[in-house]
């Protein structure tokens, strides 16, 4: 049986009512979507703007940052007293916004003062830096903190303009045991502003560099150690300047000797300098001194506790020598002036206060120059709190002598064995005397913070030059600082330098050694421009830690 089949038809009018549902249907879900769509891209279009804004702000604060750093590690220290309330930058235009850089002095603030109270002044070492960013409506700030020394500070051990010489398997350079930071094994740096050495150790004024003899003993180790960075492997450091290095047409480095290989060596950046400062005209003790007595300036004998004096006449045609014979003296607090020589034999001198010797031979009328101090088997001892400045005029010669601080065992009843540092006892010649501070004969002085003695070259007011010739020191230990910026300072015999040497030239022969304090890293020192490095990173001589972060401030690590 068949049975039709039915189909059912639209007419022409339902076609058109659905084709209106679907179409509205479609228009609403297109509509929508493109809605969604707009709506979607518009919120991703300003969060990926934000993403990017942030991203340049925090550039531009660590572009900032980098200013900064650069600001504070210059050759200038202008910035201590130059900032406006302790913004070192404000609003300053940079990579398309701005930023700002406020200082503060973390010692000052950390002893309780108040910010305005805390701004940096010419004595800030460590210093706190904000920076804050402003771009494109963004902002970033980065909070770190930087320890920074002055211009001045940041010690090379030892530092020539034109030539350096350490001869012998006999010349030690190296730490001062005795001193509180030698147990952190830190590297000894020494530079140079010669451009090239020369392949010979001749001192001669057509040489120069620095010049290493064989087996020149040097410290075993030092800290710390990158061993990505084979130059931390060793524990003393030769810088040079930029324009120097290797010549291999003229066949000439920066440093030379059979010994170059036991140092590393350090170009300096491009934009690095190195130097000397210049010792500004000594002014000579206002009003005069009076005369010294008696009139033939001798004391060869007794016990003298003295007061300033003055002793010939400055700017003279003739000397007035000084001359100190077998006796103890006493120098108390003031400016002594000697226009002439001051030789002394076998003289036992305390400095009590801070006491300042000039020293300042007047040339004779045939034009000969003299030694200002001449000096043998003469002791100088610094009584606490003492300082002691010398400032000599043309030549100087030191010959069996010794130069440090006032010490008494505390702990030995003896007080004749007690009385006096066994080291300078030693270098007398005298029998040792075992105390309850030393069982056996030191072979270093007894610690005395070096900063308090310094020897300084005079420099003339018309020329700015020093009038200093030579100095030499024979079979002499020293602590303190030398600075002879115009000419030549030889270290003989078995002489021992426990501070810093900033010279012309200097020379180590025989056995004399050099013995370096870190404490002088801190100290006002006798070079300006590019501090050596103190840390792990060898291109980051003071180093940046960042604190916190953010775009409010955040919290940091």
């Amino acid at each position: 049986m068949k049975h039709n089949q039915h189909k059912p038809s639209f007419s022409h009018g339902n076609r058109r009512g659905a084709a209106m549902v679907l179409a509205i249907f479609a228009l609403v879900v297109v509509g929508t979507s493109t809605m969604a769509f707009h709506a979607s891209r518009h919120t991703h279009f300003l969060s990926s703007r934000n993403v990017v804004n942030s991203i340049r702000v925090r550039e531009l604060a660590d572009s900032g940052l980098d200013v900064a750093k650069a600001i504070l590690r210059s050759d200038t220290t202008s910035w201590r007293t130059l900032h406006s309330n302790g913004k070192l930058l404000n609003n300053y235009a940079l990579d398309g916004g701005t930023v700002t850089v406020a200082l503060i002095d973390i010692e000052k603030r950390d002893a309780g003062a108040s910010a305005a109270a805390s701004i940096p002044t010419s004595e800030t070492k460590e210093v706190e830096i904000t920076v804050t960013a402003n771009r494109d409506g963004a902002t970033w700030t980065s909070v770190s903190n930087m320890g920074i020394a002055t211009t001045t500070r940041g010690q090379y051990g030892i530092f020539v303009k034109k030539f350096l010489r350490i001869k012998t398997d006999q010349n030690q350079v190296g730490r001062w045991e005795r001193a509180p930071l030698s147990s952190e094994k830190r590297r000894v740096n020494l530079g140079s502003m010669a451009a090239f050495g020369n392949k010979t150790d001749s001192g001669s004024e057509n040489f120069s560099g620095i010049w290493l003899g064989s087996g020149v003993q040097f410290e075993t180790d030092a800290l710390p150690v990158d061993p990505s960075d084979p130059r931390t492997l060793k524990s003393t450091w030769v810088y040079y300047p930029y324009e120097g290095g290797a010549d291999l047409l003229i066949d000439k480095f920066a440093v030379n000797g059979p010994g170059k290989d036991l140092v590393s060596v350090v170009r300096m950046n491009p934009e690095d300098f190195i130097g000397m400062p210049t010792l500004p005209a000594l002014v000579a003790a206002v009003p005069a001194q009076p005369a010294f007595s008696p009139n033939n300036n001798i004391i060869s004998s007794g016990t003298r506790t003295l007061t300033p004096f003055r002793i010939g006449t400055p700017n003279g045609n003739s000397n007035k020598d000084f001359t100190t014979g077998t006796c103890t003296l006493t120098f108390t607090t003031g400016t002594y002036e000697i226009y002439g020589q001051w030789i002394a034999n076998n003289t036992t001198i305390y400095i009590q206060g801070a006491v300042k010797f000039i020293v300042y031979p007047n040339k004779t009328n045939s034009g000969n120059q003299n030694n200002g101090i001449e000096w043998t088997n003469t002791t100088v001892q610094l009584l606490t709190g003492a300082d002691l400045e010398i400032h000599n005029g043309y030549g100087l010669k030191m010959n069996n002598c010794w130069i440090g601080g006032d010490y008494t065992c505390s702990s030995e009843p003896d007080s004749a064995k007690a009385k006096g540092d066994p080291h300078m006892k030693k270098w007398k010649g005298l029998t040792f005397q075992e105390t309850a501070c030393d069982t056996i004969a030191p072979e270093e002085p007894r610690y005395f913070e070096p900063w308090h003695v310094s020897i300084n070259a005079i420099v003339t007011s018309s020329t700015g030059n020093s009038t200093s010739q030579g100095w030499t020191f024979t079979d002499t230990s020293v602590i303190g600082s030398l600075f002879l910026p115009d000419n030549t300072i030889e270290m003989t015999g078995k002489s021992q330098l426990y501070g810093r040497i900033a010279a012309f030239k200097a020379s180590f022969i025989d056995s004399s050694h050099f013995r370096y304090d870190h404490a002088l890293d801190d100290v006002a020192g006798l070079t300006t421009g590019r501090l050596p490095n103190r840390g792990s990173n060898p291109n980051e001589t003071y180093a940046i830690r960042l604190l916190r972060w953010g775009p409010d401030k955040g919290t940091g690590p």
